[in-house]
């Protein structure tokens, strides 16, 4: 039989992963996409982290307690910015709504399966492809500072243990063991809880070699083409209508991201998804002698320091404030604070070698679950609103789409993700 021709809109590593699943099952398929490279938005130099083991959504409950402090805390991990209220307003309020703990903690369920199905298919990818994106398959760490954060994680740890989360409580000696790096900070730390299947690589070098390989299975790749809509024709859809005119198909997916909502607000379909902002500091050719070896979450500094093969990426902090992409200092400065109180020496050695900051807005849905599948328009899909696991989440929303439009059976249960849920 043959399988319906499809656009991906959007070429960031959703869409990347998205169109080269569609067409490994035998899709004719264009991607498409406004810049002139892929992965240049919001995966361009991101976290770095594949995490299954941070599957809880950012709208724990008591979130609100903490996005009021922010407005007057500049160094609040999780910063509400007053110019972005009027915005955010309903979105705000379903974030809220969804942080009661029965909703947060069957998110956080639902997050996981897809988060663990994901990284799982990643790997096959890079072993079956030989995709080169300085991966490691190192685990993470979280480190914490006080016994009652500590108690907390070890308790959504347990949460999803039945699911398959495997991680090891680690006292402050085993901790050092594990990464000798963080001997400089020994007496300030109690101990981590070290999660053994976490991934982590460049998510944009993920996402050229996987469009190069994309390229070479039949798929095509439109840069520049500015995307007006979608058309649709007798309740179905046709294609998109681009500044350069109409593209024909018989299957639409938006990928777009932070762009997604707008594209699809017009056929009467309302994702509640927002940009949060996230910031990273990459030090470039950072080869360090006895450097770190795992990424390590700080719990109380919300933030995670990344080794990516030469170089050392410290990434967090997210930020409420629409779509304003500028670096602010202080952000910056906090991130430079939490390599310092990590690994002291270490960041004493970087302070003259080459940094780069840089800013993402992360798509981020009301509920924290991403929207993966159809729409009440035939032949139209959407694979967006990943939040801040959207690398972690990417492979596994792939797959499970592209059985989706291909009548097959999804591995898992595509029903939490439904866009019209």
């Amino acid at each position: 039989m043959q399988r319906p021709c499809a656009i991906v809109v959007g070429a960031g590593v959703i869409g990347v992963t998205t169109a080269y699943e569609l067409a490994s099952l035998g899709h004719s398929v264009t991607l498409v996409d406004a810049r002139d490279g892929v992965g240049l938005e919001t995966t361009y130099a991101n976290g770095s982290l594949l995490t299954p083991s941070m599957s809880d959504p950012w709208n724990a409950p008591g979130v609100h307690t903490q996005l009021v402090a922010s407005l007057f805390d500049s160094h609040s991990p999780m910063k509400l910015r007053l110019s972005a209220i009027p915005s955010m307003a309903g979105w705000g309020v379903r974030f809220l709504a969804n942080s009661t703990a029965g909703r947060h903690a069957a998110a956080m369920r639902s997050t996981y399966l897809l988060a663990r199905y994901s990284v799982a298919r990643t790997r096959e990818l890079r072993l079956k492809l030989g995709l080169e994106y300085d991966a490691a398959a190192n685990g993470s760490m979280k480190l914490f500072r006080e016994p009652r954060s500590m108690k907390r994680c070890v308790t959504m740890a347990e949460q999803l243990a039945p699911l398959g989360l495997r991680f090891e409580v680690l006292d402050r000696d085993r901790t050092i063991a594990v990464e000798p790096a963080l001997g400089g900070i020994r007496d300030r730390i109690i101990g981590a809880l070290q999660y053994v299947d976490d991934e982590s690589g460049d998510a944009l070098k993920f996402c050229e070699a996987l469009a190069a390989e994309f390229l070479q299975v039949g798929g095509l790749v439109r840069l520049g083409v500015q995307v007006k809509g979608i058309a649709i024709k007798r309740g179905e859809a046709v294609g998109i209508e681009t500044v350069d005119g109409h593209v024909q198909s018989d299957a639409v997916i938006v990928a777009a991201g932070n762009t997604s909502a707008a594209l699809l607000r017009g056929l009467g379909i309302a994702l509640p998804i927002k940009p949060v902002k996230g910031y990273t500091v990459t030090f470039e050719d950072a080869e360090i002698r006895d450097g770190p070896t795992v990424p390590v979450v700080d719990d109380a500094l919300h933030a995670a320091v990344v080794p990516l093969g030469k170089r050392l990426r410290v990434a967090g902090t997210a930020e409420f404030a629409g779509s304003d992409l500028t670096l602010r200092p202080e952000r910056i400065k906090n991130l430079l604070t939490v390599l310092a109180g990590i690994y002291p020496r270490i960041a004493a050695r970087l302070e003259s070698a080459d940094s780069r900051p840089w800013a993402g807005l992360r798509p981020m849905s009301a509920d924290g679950l991403p929207f993966i599948g159809t729409t009440h328009i035939k032949g139209l899909y959407v694979n967006g609103g990943h939040g801040h696991l959207g690398w972690t989440l990417a492979s596994g929303s792939a797959r499970l789409l592209a059985d989706l439009v291909s009548g097959g059976s999804p591995s898992i249960d595509p029903t939490p993700y439904r866009p019209m849920r």
